[in-house]
C-alpha cells in the first residue's frame, strides 16, 4: 500500500488542476479560431452565397444533393440575412455612435454590392485603417453571437 501524506496530496491537486485549466484555454483558443474562421468565411463570401441561392433555379438542379446543398445554404444564408438585419437595426438604435459606424465597416466591407477597398471604406468612414479593423473584428464578435447564439458567448475572446 503506497502512504500518501495531506501535501503530497495537495501537490497532486494542485498540478493537475494546472493542467486541466491550461488544457481548458487550449479548447476556448481552438473554438475562438474555428468560430473567427466560420464567421470571417461566411462575410467574406456573403455576396458569392446570396448570388450562388439567387441564380441557381431547383429545376436545373438534378442531383438530389446539389438540391439538398441549395435548401441548405438558402437556410443558411435566410438566417444570416436575419441576424445582419438584426445587427443593422442594433447599430442604428445604439446609443453609442461606434456601433453604428462598426455596422457600416460590416456593410461596406462584406454586403454592399459595390466592392471597396479597405482604404476607400475607412476614408469613406473618417477613421484610419486601424480603426476599421478594430470595428471589423467586434463586428465579427457580435455577429459571430447573433449567427451562433449561445456557443459563441464565452468562447469568443480577443487574442493576446
Amino acid at each position: 500500500m503506497i502512504c500518501v501524506n495531506k501535501e503530497e496530496i495537495a501537490e497532486i491537486v494542485r498540478v493537475t488542476t494546472a493542467e486541466v485549466l491550461a488544457k481548458r484555454d487550449e479548447i476556448i483558443d481552438e473554438e475562438f479560431d474555428v468560430r473567427y474562421h466560420d464567421v470571417d468565411l461566411l462575410m467574406k463570401n456573403y455576396r458569392k452565397l446570396k448570388a450562388h441561392y439567387a441564380h441557381i433555379k431547383p429545376e436545373v438542379l438534378e442531383v438530389s444533393s446539389i438540391c439538398s446543398m441549395r435548401r441548405k445554404t438558402g437556410l443558411m444564408m435566410s438566417h444570416v440575412d436575419k441576424m445582419v438585419a438584426a445587427y443593422e437595426a442594433m447599430c442604428q438604435e445604439a446609443v453609442n455612435p461606434d456601433e453604428l459606424r462598426r455596422w457600416k465597416a460590416l456593410y461596406l466591407r462584406y454586403i454592399d454590392p459595390k466592392r471597396m477597398s479597405v482604404d476607400d471604406i475607412a476614408e469613406q468612414l473618417n477613421i484610419d485603417k486601424r480603426t476599421f479593423y478594430r470595428d471589423i473584428n467586434r463586428a465579427m464578435e457580435d455577429m459571430a453571437v447573433l449567427l451562433f447564439g449561445i456557443e459563441a458567448i464565452g468562447s469568443w475572446k480577443h487574442k493576446k
